[in-house]
C-alpha cells in the first residue's frame, strides 16, 4: 500500500527533479563557510539587544 514510487519517468509516481550539476549558488557556497555562522549569530545578538532596549520589552516585563 505504501511503497516507494519508481524513479523511472515512465512508471509514474512522484516526478523526479532535474539532475543536479553540482553548480552551487553564491549563497549556498557562503552558507558552508564559518563566516555565515558568525554573521547569523551577530544578527541574532543585535536583534536581541535591540529588543531588550526597545519599549516593547518594558511593556512585556513586569515592573519590580
Amino acid at each position: 500500500m505504501f511503497s516507494i514510487p519508481a524513479n523511472n519517468a515512465n512508471m509514474g509516481g512522484i516526478p523526479t527533479s532535474a539532475p543536479s550539476h553540482n553548480a552551487k549558488s553564491k549563497f549556498q557556497r557562503f552558507r558552508e563557510t564559518p563566516a555565515y555562522t558568525m554573521v547569523l549569530n551577530g544578527a541574532f545578538f543585535i536583534a536581541g539587544v535591540a529588543f531588550i532596549q526597545s519599549p516593547l520589552m518594558d511593556m512585556l516585563a513586569p515592573q519590580l
